[in-house]
């Protein structure tokens, strides 16, 4: 089959990747050993971190604020915010080391067997080890409330997927542009903490007016969000959301693959000469 030309760059992109697996896969245990392995406290500050936001804002939102329950009836605050936090912490960390995964691996730009795609996936692979990590606690404590085993769970793997592809556009386009704005890495961990308190993690989408809703629901994370509480906790299968939230969530995700793949391809060029 013949692909139209503007899509070249994704397709190919994604084909070397698989290509190079075996490679992959040692660079990514080499990004993680480096950036969460190479200190003591790297790789407990890396889980304890999303461990004990959510144990704070579970003291001031349930102990302080009074909030017992929120989201679906009957579900416990921290469980519930537990299943926000946990995806969040993912994408958070993933569109600020994606962001500067290029300059990251200088070294590696003047081969020329290297390819340059590989590096915001290796970062968001090498992420996503401490992002199951947290998926197992999160699933130790559904136990604690009492949780049994549900095929719902199963979509999390779906809603991963769409967050790491969605993290991967993104990366695309922000490591290639960091290479000459480096100050786009501190812009972007502006915008993640901004997205934080925009995104429904904390607080429940219901109490905003009903046109806000709307506009909230524009937001890919909240797709991403809601997911894992849908799977996890309010077992509803991803069919049942509306057509709306899907349709929206792919035009973010097409978006930033094909944007992301085209403003990496025609800066990849220019590394070498920079870095």
């Amino acid at each position: 089959m013949v692909l139209p030309h503007r899509l070249s760059p994704m397709v190919s992109a994604f084909t070397a990747l698989w290509k190079q697996r075996a490679s992959l896969k040692t660079l990514i245990l080499g990004d993680f050993t480096q950036n969460y392995l190479a200190s003591y406290l790297g790789f407990a500050w890396a889980v304890l971190g999303p461990l004990v936001m959510i144990g704070v804002m579970t003291a001031v939102f349930q102990f302080g604020f009074r909030a017992g329950t929120t989201g679906s009836a009957g579900i416990p605050f921290p469980l519930w915010l537990a299943c926000g936090m946990v995806p969040w912490q993912y994408m958070a960390e993933g569109f600020v080391t994606g962001a500067g995964a290029i300059t990251a691996y200088r070294f590696l730009v003047r081969k020329a067997v290297f390819r340059m795609g590989y590096l915001p996936a290796i970062r968001l692979l090498a992420g996503s080890i401490i992002h199951g990590i947290l998926l197992i606690f999160l699933v130790v404590l559904l136990f604690c409330y009492g949780a049994s085993p549900s095929w719902h769970w199963l979509q999390v793997v779906y809603y991963f997927c769409c967050m790491f592809l969605l993290l991967l556009g993104a990366a695309w386009c922000s490591a290639a542009v960091s290479v000459f704005i480096p100050d786009i890495v501190s812009v972007i961990s502006i915008g993640v903490n901004l997205g934080f308190w925009l995104t429904p993690i904390f607080w429940n989408l219901s109490m905003l007016p009903e046109n806000w809703q709307i506009v909230m629901q524009l937001n890919p994370a909240h797709y991403i969000v809601q997911g894992y509480r849908d799977s996890l906790v309010e077992h509803r299968w991803l069919w049942d959301r509306p057509l709306l939230a899907h349709v929206v969530f792919f035009i973010w995700l097409f978006a930033a693959l094909f944007i992301g793949a085209q403003i990496f391809k025609k800066l990849r060029p220019h590394f070498a000469d920079v870095l």
